[in-house]
């Protein structure tokens, strides 16, 4: 509103502005003296009574000093926000400060999926692996599961390493192999056909198949005793192990174990056998006298290769969807040290003195060292990609890598990798058995929850404030103009808004209704 006089009368302050002559510029614009008639020596412009139109003109509060003499006024359309910031009335978001959401009110839970895929990416392989459909028991959903068998990238060709003789024989498997192992004195590998279910005897002398015996559905793992005359078979689907007689090459029992049973070795006296259950993350321990279960120990998830030290007091266990190694104590079956290990954990080999395990990490790419005194990694060596099936002989150690299709060979003294050859055998140790890997596939599980939010939106509809200061309530507040504010029950809230400017300060009071919907 422009200074005038009224009724030909001078105002109080003898300042005559004409109204038609003053034309606000946008930006730092003087008032030209020439059109305005002050008394040089009488006025005293007083900064008070300076009138700021009402609907049209916003005067940050911060930033700007109006000259005595010179004043700019803003564009009747330009609003500076206060502090720099500006808060878009329409683009509301949730303003952090003095508002504590509850986690447990806002967290999705997956109350019903059993299957954890967390940290766990499967990277594709440019092979055919056998696949077979289990079932969870918590949800009885069927859930795919790859086999990758220690061959697999290879000619179906074994490397047979006889530390005794120093000597190395090559053996033709077959296909659909899934676990390898060879007697003590080198003379018959066993094959587990994947397809067939069977197992096949095949002499190394002159790499012919001298038997074929009918096991359980799906056999995968396999393990000789130490003195060469019992096989023992996992089947995978029977939830089962089968136990052969090498003399006549039958099965004299099957024993019934956890689901989905996978590794399996046997400690060096022949007394015990030790078998991974991949579905129920745990270790069944058989008698070898009588072929029954006379302990079962619980492990980490997803429990897949085994093996026993060479004075059988210690049987490790890798976990692959735990990322660790179980160390059980054998005289009382129960764990007694957990082993943070690489990604997804499934070879082991143990070294012939028992000092150190090594272990493949088949999504970090590396072999984890670990010393069995402390029980604690030494080492992690890189090696190729897709680490699978691990070999310990002397003072070395062979890792097949399915994807860059090579065998890493590892010099155990100084734990560097001294050759990357390409996979054409994979190497099996005499009196050691060489299990294929279980992968788990698992679908996507569709499963949510809801939350109700008790929110509500307050929209400023102050004139010609600066800041605002709202009081919700509830014990919290917000300086934002236009907040979105969440409350933690329903009810009744006393809402009182406090608006600011540098000429003064207004609030008003309400009463806000918050209920469910319901």
């Amino acid at each position: 509103m422009a200074v005038s006089a009224a009724n030909g009368e001078t105002p109080e302050d003898n300042i005559t502005v004409p109204e038609d002559n003053v034309t606000i510029p946008e930006d730092n614009v003087t008032i030209p003296e020439d059109n305005i008639t002050i008394p040089e020596d009488n006025v005293t412009i007083p900064e008070d009574n300076v009138t700021i139109p009402e609907d049209n003109v916003t005067i940050p509060e911060d930033n700007i000093t109006i000259p005595e003499d010179n004043i700019t006024i803003p564009e009747d359309n330009i609003t500076i926000p206060e502090d720099n910031i500006t808060i878009p009335e329409d683009n509301i978001t949730i303003p952090e400060d003095n508002i504590t959401i509850p986690e447990d009110n806002v967290t999705i839970t997956e109350d019903n999926v059993t299957i954890p895929e967390d940290n766990v990416t499967i990277p594709e392989i440019n092979v055919t692996v056998p696949e077979v459909n289990i079932t969870v028991p918590e949800t009885n959903e069927t859930i795919p599961v790859s086999i990758i068998p220690p061959t697999i990238g290879t000619s179906n060709e074994i490397s047979i390493i006889n530390e005794t003789t120093n000597t190395t024989a090559r053996v033709d498997v077959g296909p659909n192999t899934g676990g390898i192992a060879v007697n003590p004195n080198g003379t018959n590998v066993y094959v587990t056909d994947l397809v067939n279910n069977t197992v096949s005897v095949i002499n190394t002398i002159n790499n012919t198949v001298e038997a074929t015996v009918d096991v359980g559905q799906y056999p995968t793992g396999v393990a000789v005793s130490p003195n060469g005359t019992k096989v023992y078979v996992t089947n995978s689907n029977s939830n089962t192990v089968s136990v052969i007689n090498t003399i006549n090459n039958t099965v004299e029992a099957t024993v019934n174990v956890g689901q989905y049973p996978a590794g399996i070795a046997v400690n060096p006296n022949g007394t015990n056998v030790y078998v991974t259950n991949f579905i129920n993350n745990t270790v069944s321990v058989i008698n070898t006298i009588n072929n029954t279960v006379t302990a079962t120990v619980n492990v980490g998830q997803y429990p897949t290769g085994v093996e026993v030290s060479p004075d059988g007091t210690k049987v490790y266990v890798t976990n692959a969807n735990s990322n660790t190694v179980s160390v059980i104590n054998t005289i009382n079956n129960t764990v007694t040290a957990t082993v943070n290990v690489g990604q997804y954990p499934a070879g082991i080999a143990v070294s012939k003195d028992g000092t150190y395990i090594y272990v493949t990490n088949v999504i970090s790419n590396t072999v984890s060292v670990i010393n069995t005194i402390n029980n604690t990694v030494i080492a992690t060596i890189n090696v190729g990609q897709y680490p699978a099936g691990i070999a310990c002989v002397g003072t070395y150690v062979y890792v097949t890598n399915v994807i860059s299709n090579t065998v890493t060979i590892i010099n155990t003294i100084n734990n560097t990798v001294i050759a990357t050859v390409t996979a054409g055998t994979t190497p099996v140790p005499t009196g050691k058995c060489v299990c294929p890997l279980p992968v788990l596939k698992p679908r996507p599980v569709a499963n949510f929850s809801s939350q109700v939010l008790l929110m509500v939106q307050f929209k400023d509809l102050s004139k010609n404030a600066t800041k605002w200061y709202w009081d919700f309530g509830d014990g919290t507040n917000s300086t934002k103009q236009n907040p979105l504010h969440i409350y933690k029950t329903a009810g009744n809230y006393t809402v009182k808004l406090t608006a600011t400017n540098k000429y003064g300060t207004s609030s008003k009071t309400a009463i806000v209704s918050v209920c469910t919907g319901k």
